[in-house]
């Protein structure tokens, strides 16, 4: 076992720390949301961390470990080829990344929100989020595609309940008092209440508080994809690209044996994002795109066509990302073995099966 996966460790200690200071903290949106209204959202959190559902121990560490190398990995390695395509234009910028508030992670089942903006999004600034996982449990992974897309309440919601729900007090099968929590029925929620959509209550830009890539508050839709590869990938990418000091220490054939590894973790999970995110978005689209009049005769036709104008930028974004990959494949052994690799990653083809089964058999109705 990796010490990274180990959540008693000093290097998983220190890679929380850096996460919870990068996270956004609900105490500083009091101009955006009433103090009433956070004050709710963080005693649901708090009550529901006293609840089973609540992960902890090993399957929390490992998610940590995943987020971070993902974010790390996807940024500096240029995961999607816009420099490639999009370098020539000066009005584009590069991919963002920023993790989600701890209330958002546990209620609107996100890790990450990125951004981008170039010309397949006409230079608006365009967010999707990504929930990440290593797990290739079928019911988890049926749990994690069937999330809803709902955002706030409505004026017939409960006063002063958070719209994230409520906690209550039951007994267990031993006749003991438990602390459990519930959602705020969908009646009383916004949005498209469809899976393949997200929204985020607290999205704050820390890099550039002045002129931040959205403003800070409430993403109220964007799409959502789920993202994962082998937790041994992760491990390998956590561990970092040796430096000089590890060549001195360990020796040039060690280091190099090491850099390998490295370097093929990270095209693998390279290609396993692009997969992943690819065939997501084909799916989505294809579900917007087939609904008759019955299932969406209670959505916002504004919303609707947001969410219909988003997926299809993303996919074609996507599609460019794909294609590109691919030709380089073509000339390039290491790719070529990398994208061969995805085909047969345990967690991107359970990923793949939900993703159709949700999207295009409508398993989530």
């Amino acid at each position: 076992m990796s010490k990274f996966n180990n959540p008693n460790t000093s290097d998983y200690k220190r890679l929380e720390r850096i996460l919870n200071a990068m996270m956004p903290d609900p105490t500083e949106f009091g101009y955006v949301y009433p103090k009433e209204e956070i004050s709710s959202d963080k005693k649901q959190l708090e009550a529901f961390k006293y609840t089973p559902e609540y992960k902890k121990g090993q399957e929390r560490s490992d998610a940590k470990l995943l987020e971070k190398t993902f974010t790390d990995m996807l940024e500096r390695g240029d995961w999607f080829g816009e420099f490639d395509l999009y370098g020539d234009d000066d009005d584009f910028f590069a991919l963002k990344t920023f993790p989600t508030a701890e209330i958002d992670d546990a209620f609107n089942h996100i890790d990450v929100i990125c951004m981008i903006n170039n010309p397949i999004t006409n230079h608006e600034t365009l967010p999707f989020a990504v929930d990440l996982t290593y797990n290739t449990d079928s019911d988890k992974m049926a749990r994690k595609f069937r999330w809803k897309h709902v955002y706030g309440k409505k004026k017939s919601a409960p006063e002063g309940v958070s719209e994230f729900g409520e906690s209550y007090v039951t007994k267990n099968h031993d006749g003991e008092e438990v602390l459990k929590t519930r959602p705020l029925p969908l009646k009383f929620r916004n949005g498209l209440k469809i899976p393949g959509f997200a929204s985020a209550k607290y999205f704050e830009d820390k890099d550039d508080i002045w002129n931040p890539v959205h403003e800070k508050g409430r993403i109220p839709i964007m799409p959502r994809f789920i993202v994962g590869y082998s937790p041994d990938i992760a491990s390998v990418l956590a561990s970092g690209m040796p430096d000089e000091q590890f060549r001195q220490k360990y020796g040039e054939q060690e280091y190099q044996a090491r850099r390998q590894r490295f370097q093929s973790a990270e095209r693998r999970a390279k290609w396993c994002t692009l997969l992943e995110c690819y065939e997501q978005a084909s799916n989505i689209r294809y579900m917007l795109e087939h609904m008759d009049e019955e299932e969406t005769k209670w959505m916002s036709p504004e919303e609707l066509e947001e969410a219909k104008k988003q997926i299809i930028m993303i996919e074609e974004y996507f599609t460019k990302a794909i294609k590109l990959a691919t030709e380089k494949a073509q000339t390039d052994p290491d790719e070529m073995s990398a994208m061969q690799y995805a085909d047969r990653d345990v967690v991107r083809l359970a990923i793949i099966e939900h993703s159709s089964n949700t999207y295009l058999a409508k398993a989530w109705e």
